[in-house]
């Protein structure tokens, strides 16, 4: 995400690969000194880094749906590497069952961000009406999804 965001040739390019560099040696450092408070810091400094890198382009970044999904596997397997703990056994349903789990958290966070970017693009062009209607409907993927999670 950092390569990408350096990549897209902001005007704002190297505070991007600053922002990027602290949170990649932040998620490294959470990993290896097993902290897992740092965690949500180093993602938000990715993200910063990836936003930072978009400023001043007027497109929606199609791309920004697969970025948010990446944020979060990144930051539930670092939250895995600094639980597991050699000594111990997993039981190989719980790996599975943690892994399904990861993987629908996963395609119900593309599903809504690919709702939630459709919405941005056509509000840019279509006006508010359409706008209000793409909104509805992102929300109600929201809703659904929650439901069945519940379920």
């Amino acid at each position: 995400m950092v390569a990408y965001a350096v990549a897209s040739g902001g005007r704002l390019t190297t505070v991007a690969v600053a922002l990027g560099v602290a949170g990649l040696a932040a998620l490294a450092g959470a990993i290896v000194l097993r902290w897992p408070g740092a965690i949500p810091w180093a993602v938000l400094a990715v993200g910063a880094a990836y936003l930072t890198g978009r400023e001043g382009h007027r497109v929606v970044d199609g791309w920004a749906a697969l970025v948010g999904a990446a944020l979060l596997v990144a930051a539930e397997l670092g939250a895995w590497s600094i639980e597991h703990d050699g000594r111990i056994r997993t039981e190989r349903t719980l790996v599975v069952r943690r892994a399904a789990t990861l993987v629908v958290l996963v395609a119900a966070a593309l599903l809504v961000n690919f709702l939630l970017l459709g919405t941005a693009a056509v509000a840019a062009s279509a006006g508010v009406l359409l706008a209000a209607a793409g909104v509805a409907a992102a929300v109600t993927a929201v809703a659904v999804v929650l439901r069945l999670l519940r379920a």
